[in-house]
């Protein structure tokens, strides 16, 4: 009985550690840093720039991402819309995990 219970542990405690916070910012999902790709170049690109690095008064995201990213980008800051209304969780995801690639 007691192995039982140590194999339930370990079991539950890889599969949350598996669904972390990886490419996810903190909302507990897995971001596709691929779909995120175009995601960014529909959304993100025509301010933050093709590479990331800033257009004129729009600010670098090179270096950016986890759960402040996440946060930005769903609820907006300062210029920056928020995208919580038009992405998914998802897709939110997937382009800070696109994001931390650069």
């Amino acid at each position: 009985m007691n192995r039982i219970v140590v194999v339930v542990a370990l079991a539950c405690s890889s599969l949350f550690v598996a669904c972390g916070d990886a490419g996810g910012g903190g909302n507990g999902l897995t971001g596709d840093a691929t779909a995120g790709k175009a995601l960014y170049e529909t959304n993100c690109a025509s301010c933050h720039g093709a590479t990331g690095e800033g257009t004129g008064q729009f600010p670098s995201v090179v270096g950016e991402g986890g759960s402040e990213a996440i946060e930005i980008v769903t609820n907006g800051e300062d210029a920056m819309p928020a995208f919580g209304g038009e992405l998914t969780e998802q897709e939110i995801a997937d382009v800070v995990a696109y994001v931390e690639t650069l």
